[in-house]
């Protein structure tokens, strides 16, 4: 990726780029990202004292593949349904403002009912979209990139890698009109000579929620490695990797909810043997000072941090990591578990092909729907849609219309690389960027929206 201002090449993290960026930033001058021609524009946000590039939303396609800011079309996610209604960017000032559906507070008191007029409606429209708390967890992962996976980042990804990018991803990201870095707790890579420095910047965050008098009980957002839990005669405590002396509480409704919600991706993960449960919930702060759950999402993600649902789309991850192809997991966000979308995006090819997985390929109502997106795609489709063996991704480099996994006339089917449409976007003459041996975007190119 390279970045010019002014017609001239600039470095966001070198004094002379911070000191060009402030002055952009004022008079409102976009930066061009020259990864193609003509070269997309990016802006200027203020965050954390410091200026950053960040992506024009809606244009992450128009980005090279190879470029930290390419991002393939909402429409292959979940995040076409929620983007600019519970998304919304601002590119005038940086932030980013996320609809909630579920309260970040709990009243004392019972809510007023609304008053009632009698009057019929004037206006016919739909019901706002807000996120879900499983969605924010997905939108986190996904502004934190780290649905991206490049060869080199291998050996390269751990917990402290996972806390850092989301702790950055929180930043300028509003909810209910608060700053959601400030109410987020994600536990910091666990060491005992750190544990009592670690857990004052915990309780700095657990301050922000206590409530002031009588008002309403503020909550906040914890994202965790689920460790497990233990059963007490009220409910039951809640224990975290990363936070083994701040165990938080769920009552035994909550409780109970839990193992018959998550009880199966739970047992899953065990009888896989790899792999990490990740956990978000929303939470308080009890007048005893400790932490009380009380809305909770799951997703789990492979032994390198990724994302998956189901064996079959685990099966592809793994074979894609094994060969060390370059790849962007696609996120669900708010459409429900039998809402067709891409499972990934490969990005070592001349161009992005879409990678197509049938959860269950016997189920032919699913099954119609994702063939359908597959076909209508902008881009290539990689397809395993049968219950045959998994058929070999497209080479890396290689032009998706001159490759096919097809078997022959007569093999198994519902396998395929469709061609892609004429890409006139793409300049010619692309580099490959050297950020891919990077266990996370460098600073700077990688708050991008």
């Amino acid at each position: 990726m390279t970045l010019y201002l002014w017609q001239k090449p600039l470095n966001p993290d070198s004094a002379t780029g911070q000191t060009c960026l402030s002055q952009a930033h004022k008079s409102g001058d976009r930066v061009e990202c020259r990864c193609r021609v003509p070269a997309p524009p990016m802006y200027i946000a203020a965050i954390g004292g410091r200026f950053i590039v960040k992506r024009m939303p809606g244009t992450g396609p128009d980005h090279a593949i190879d470029c930290p800011c390419f991002l393939a079309p909402e429409e292959l996610s979940g995040l076409a349904q929620i983007q600019a209604s519970a998304i919304t960017e601002d590119p005038d000032d940086g932030t980013t403002t996320l609809k909630l559906g579920f309260p970040l507070r709990k009243n004392c008191k019972g809510r007023t009912a609304p008053e009632q007029t009698g009057a019929k409606p004037t206006e016919a429209k739909a019901a706002p979209r807000k996120l879900t708390i499983t969605s924010v967890l997905h939108f986190l992962w996904h502004e934190a990139d780290l649905g991206k996976w490049y060869p080199r980042m291998e050996g390269k990804r751990f917990w402290g890698v996972i806390h850092n990018a989301l702790r950055r991803a929180a930043e300028a990201k509003i909810v209910k009109g608060q700053d959601l870095a400030r109410i987020l707790y994600v536990p910091e890579f666990f060491k005992l000579e750190d544990k009592s420095q670690i857990a004052a910047r915990r309780n700095r965050v657990f301050t922000n929620l206590r409530p002031a008098g009588r008002g309403a009980t503020p909550f906040g957002f914890v994202i965790a490695e689920y460790k497990g839990k233990e059963i007490t005669p009220n409910g039951a405590r809640f224990i975290f990797k990363h936070a083994p002396d701040c165990a938080f509480f769920a009552d035994e409704v909550l409780s109970k909810k839990f193992d018959k919600v998550f009880g199966d991706q739970l047992r899953f993960l065990e009888a896989m043997g790899s792999g990490h449960a990740i956990l978000i919930a929303s939470f308080s702060i009890a007048k005893a000072g400790y932490p009380v759950l009380h809305e909770i999402g799951m997703m789990l993600v492979t032994d390198n941090w990724i994302p998956f649902e189901g064996l079959r789309e685990l099966n592809v991850l793994n074979a894609l990591t094994e060969q060390s192809r370059a790849f962007q997991k696609q996120m669900r966000f708010n459409l429900p578990v039998d809402a067709p979308i891409a499972s990934a995006v490969l990005l070592d090819t001349a161009d992005p092909i879409a990678l197509f997985v049938a959860t269950t390929p016997d189920d032919a109502g699913a099954l119609a729907p994702l063939t359908k997106a597959a076909e209508e795609t902008r881009y290539a489709s990689w397809c395993w849609f049968d219950d045959g063996p998994m058929r070999p991704f497209p080479d890396q480099g290689a032009s998706p219309s001159s490759h096919r996994s097809r078997p022959p006339e007569g093999g198994a089917t519902g396998q395929s690389v469709r061609p892609s449409p004429v890409n006139e976007r793409r300049a010619s003459g692309d580099q490959r960027d050297t950020m891919w041996d990077s266990p996370i975007l460098p600073k700077g190119a990688s708050d991008h929206g």
